[in-house]
């Protein structure tokens, strides 16, 4: 006679398929989340530098943001905006020291920085400069934040003598929202539970 009972690997297997629909739903969930955004250099304490040498004066503004968004999303955390007095194919300063981007949560209400490192040299057509987070990702009240890692920060081709110019950067990065502890749960019970069948179904093989 045919056992009409699921087998192990039948257990298993239903066992999983429930906990990962019930994983991929609680994912799946759009949740609001409201931040902003602010960013301090080390070299000045503020968010406005200047780096300068004998050909002019490079200066660097960070303008964070405002912004709403339902999770998971992709996002701007804020842009740099660089303007420069340095003559065309000189050299311009050397950039130096520390960027700290703020993000502030607004419900739930929370905050936390990432940290990174400026290097390089920046004029109009001349030197490059790049900033680095060490540190990519942070949880604040139940949502993550991602930024990208490497930023390349450059000048237009022209400059004073060849037309004034700006260069922006935007940093990027995602939100999105943790698991909640319980359906985290669930689909550890599951796999228990379908190892557990497994072994249950060997037995009555026996």
């Amino acid at each position: 006679m045919k056992n009409s009972f699921p087998t192990g690997k039948n257990l298993f297997f239903s066992a999983v398929i429930i906990a990962i629909v019930a994983f991929s739903q609680s994912v799946a969930q759009a949740d609001p989340v409201t931040f902003s955004t602010t960013g301090v250099f080390s070299v000045s304490g503020t968010n406005v530098v200047n780096f300068i040498n004998a050909n002019g004066t490079t200066t660097t503004i960070f303008n964070g943001t405002t912004d709403s968004v339902s999770t998971p999303a992709g996002v701007s955390f804020g842009d740099f905006v660089v303007t420069s007095t340095v003559p065309p194919n000189f050299l311009g300063p050397t950039v130096a020291g520390n960027f700290t981007l703020n993000v502030i949560q607004v419900s739930p209400a929370g905050a936390a920085s990432f940290v990174g490192s400026l290097a390089g040299t920046l004029g109009f057509n001349t030197g490059i400069a790049t900033l680095d987070f060490t540190t990519t990702g942070l949880t604040i009240g139940g949502f993550q934040y991602t930024v990208d890692p490497h930023y390349t920060i450059v000048l237009p081709v022209t400059g004073v003598g060849g037309g004034a110019g700006t260069g922006t950067t935007t940093i990027q990065g995602t939100v999105t929202a943790v698991p909640e502890p319980a359906t985290t749960f669930l689909l550890g019970a599951g796999l228990l539970g379908g190892l557990a069948a497994i072994r249950l179904g060997k037995k009555r093989l026996v």
